[in-house]
């Protein structure tokens, strides 16, 4: 009987001892994970969310080579379709998802988004359209763009060149704007190009600005500015503000219309504009305000390590300023990533 009592109090210390091991010795090591699932879910497949998806991954990339851990990081575009968008964040959150970085197709499906993901014990963060509740107000952290000051300085910059080629008092002279109007980020694009216009022209082309509205595609510019430019044979010099670098589908439409030459267009970004301006084409597009999509997946990538990795609160919001750069200055200024590091 004692033998037997010798063996399972043996038993019962032995037990305890692996209990004691498999706990790390402490709570900091019992918590760390060796392997990290991350989603980007973005409202399209553009050029500028791959450069942002890229800064992201880059960004884990160091924090795993540090920490010694390993990740996934899947790549989604939902082609503008709402639909889509939840079914991606749903398969996220099925495959147990360490965080989402989403860029919602549509904003009326901000508090679906996070509730779902809440429930699900599931790290969401908002990148370049923040995820918003009936007011505005950003439910989740959001990493984006200094929309309004960027729109400001572009504004600025097509001002002060209307007024430096004597365009403000020509009758053949005509102001574009290219909005959004769907989409809250790009507003205040639009506002702050306006605001700067006024600032420095007043309302003296008052009478010959027009408004372009589209969902941002190159393809719906194409459609609603050919449109403009048919309506109006009268402007045979069009200056355009944008909200994204889709202004190339109204660069094209100038120059299917032989208007290109005489015309001068301010974008926003140049992700993809660069390539372009390396090949000599779309040289109407004089300008951009340039802003950095690998950069604001940096933040946001930090952000959520230091939140996942260190329990670090997370910022509200981070907002990325714009510099100005042109067809020969940009190479001084880009942030140019390898994007072909994202498997989609």
């Amino acid at each position: 009987m004692k033998k037997l009592l010798t063996i399972l109090l043996s038993l019962l210390m032995l037990l305890a001892m692996v209990g004691c091991t498999s706990n790390g010795g402490s709570g900091e090591e019992e918590g760390e994970k060796t392997h990290y699932n991350f989603y980007t879910i973005y409202k399209v497949d553009g050029e500028y969310f791959l450069e942002e998806a890229a800064g992201i991954m880059m960004t884990i990339q160091e924090y795993a080579d540090e920490r010694g851990f390993t990740f996934d990081l899947h790549y989604i575009g939902c082609d503008s379709d709402p639909e889509k968008c939840m079914t991606m964040i749903d398969t996220a959150i099925a495959d147990k998802a360490d965080a989402i970085f989403v860029c919602p197709p549509d904003q009326g499906m901000s508090e679906a988004i996070v509730e779902k993901c809440n429930e699900a014990g599931v790290l969401v963060v908002s990148v370049d359209d923040p995820l918003i509740d009936g007011e505005g107000k950003k439910i989740a952290p959001w990493f984006g763009i200094d929309a309004y000051n960027i729109g400001y300085a572009s504004g600025t910059w097509m001002a002060n060149y209307a007024i430096e080629n004597n365009l403000v008092d020509d009758p053949t002279c005509g102001l574009l704007y290219t909005t959004m109007e769907t989409v809250t980020s790009c507003v205040p694009r639009t506002d702050g190009e306006e605001a700067a216009w006024a600032d420095i022209i007043g309302d003296k082309m008052a009478d010959r600005t027009f408004y372009s509205d589209s969902i941002g595609t190159q393809q719906t510019l194409y459609d609603t500015t050919s449109a403009i430019y048919a309506a109006h044979p009268e402007i045979t010099k069009w200056l355009i503000l944008t909200t994204s670098e889709a202004v190339i589908g109204a660069a094209a439409a100038l120059e299917d219309a032989g208007l290109d030459k005489d015309a001068c267009i301010s974008s926003l970004g140049c992700s993809s504009t660069y390539k372009y301006w390396q090949e000599g084409q779309y040289l109407c597009i004089k300008h951009c305000s340039y802003f950095s999509g690998p950069k604001v997946g940096q933040a946001a990538a930090t952000a959520v390590m230091d939140y996942l990795l260190d329990g670090k609160e997370m910022p509200l919001e981070y907002a990325t300023p714009a510099v100005d750069v042109f067809p020969d200055t940009w190479e001084n200024e880009l942030l140019i990533v390898d994007t072909s590091i994202i498997t989609k």
